[in-house]
């Protein structure tokens, strides 16, 4: 059976089977994926089951919702994809062996400022919750000795950030991991995701440069590329150095 797993920095928090023919995501209790968090808006997006394939629906939400980190307003899903909702990842699964997988364990402590739960949850008692959703195996994709931004133009809160997680977002929004401070700058302007052995950047918005030229999709970073942002330099190291 099809479903999303959901993770939370880099923490998986729930396994959750895609029964419907339509699953809502949004900050309200009422939807089926809810995640309170004011990143997310209270109907952001909604995955549809259309005869034997699923699609992706942003509710014009306010943040945008990224496939493969890359914006999407529609798109299908394929097995793998990782959509991306606020700073919560939901990877799209369809192959039964990760089901096999899950079983029961402790629940994981909850981050401050978010809070996830299935609809389900409300109507079943939590232990039944814990032994049915949460998965009992590693996460994918950690690395040891992340890459690095480092700033040459431009003044931020710090020079150098570290991309530890699987996906890092650059951009105004409070939940931003990398805060642009210049006063148009986007909720969202990219996100540089972590694929095992290679990082990509996608841009949200127009006018994201990439060694002086305007990208306009996703593209993988090699070592010493320059990344320019609303008037910020990024030089990007493949290992962080001294």
């Amino acid at each position: 059976m099809a479903r999303v797993i959901v993770k939370f920095r880099d923490v998986v928090r729930k396994s959750i089977p895609l029964q419907k023919e339509t699953t809502t995501i949004g900050r309200t209790p009422t939807n089926d994926i809810a995640i309170e968090n004011l990143a997310v808006s209270r109907h952001h997006a909604e995955i549809i089951q259309q005869g034997k394939g699923f699609f992706l629906r942003d509710l014009t939400s306010s943040n945008g919702t990224f496939v493969n980190g890359v914006r999407v307003v529609e798109q299908p899903l394929r097995d793998g994809d990782t959509i991306l909702i606020g700073k919560h990842i939901l990877t799209f699964v369809e192959n039964d062996e990760l089901a096999a997988a899950i079983a029961a364990a402790p629940r994981n402590s909850q981050d401050p400022d978010t809070f996830l739960r299935s609809t389900m949850e409300w109507e079943i008692p939590a232990e039944e919750v814990d032994a049915e959703t949460t998965l009992q195996i590693p996460l994918p994709r950690q690395v040891d000795t992340p890459a690095a931004l480092v700033v040459r133009a431009g003044t931020l809160a710090q020079e150098r950030y570290l991309l530890r997680g699987e996906a890092t977002i650059i951009g105004a929004a409070p939940y931003a991991d990398i805060r642009l401070v210049a006063p148009n700058a986007p909720a969202v302007a990219a996100v540089i995701r972590y694929l095992g052995n290679h990082y990509e950047i996608s841009p949200s918005e127009t006018g994201l440069l990439l060694n002086k030229r305007k990208l306009i999709q996703q593209q993988p970073l090699e070592n010493g590329h320059l990344i320019t942002i609303q008037g910020v330099v990024f030089e990007f190291l493949a290992a962080e150095v001294d």
